[in-house]
């Protein structure tokens, strides 16, 4: 089944000094991500600012290899997935969601899955998936 990449657990399989590192290595070799162009933003300028621009490059490049591979999938954010990601962001305002959380939450509705790639538990256990289906997240790779 399709993981969703969220920022915070591609982040940790590219930063050796995380605690959750040799786990989120081990999503990034086995699963099957779907990532989101918003997230790849944010990675490369969280990488960008703690690693330096040589990193920023790898790691994107390291995850675009494998888009160009078939390993993993490029998202299409579409104007329909920025609304529902709106409409998710207000219903869960107390927890003052960013942009990139909303859309994945609708990336995961667009799969049909409710398998996410993230170390971000305070909001994705909050959360509930659109796919009447699932009844909650399971968070990678934390539940695996």
């Amino acid at each position: 089944m399709i993981v969703v990449a969220d920022t915070s657990g591609l982040l940790a399989a590219f930063d050796a000094g995380e605690r959750e590192h040799t786990r989120a290595r081990g999503v990034l070799s086995r699963e099957t991500l779907v990532i989101s162009p918003l997230v790849l933003t944010e990675l490369d300028h969280l990488v960008h600012r703690e690693f330096g621009f040589r990193a920023a490059i790898a790691a994107i490049e390291a995850l675009t290899n494998r888009v160009a591979d078939g390993q993993y999938a490029l998202a299409e954010v579409s104007n329909d997935d920025l609304e529902t990601a709106a409409r998710v962001r207000t219903e869960y305002a107390d927890h003052e969601l960013d942009l990139s959380d909303g859309v994945g939450v609708a990336i995961a509705e667009k799969y049909r899955t409710n398998r996410i790639f993230t170390l971000d538990h305070r909001d994705f256990r909050a959360i509930r998936p659109l796919n009447p289906e699932f009844a909650s997240f399971l968070l990678l790779p934390s539940d695996a």
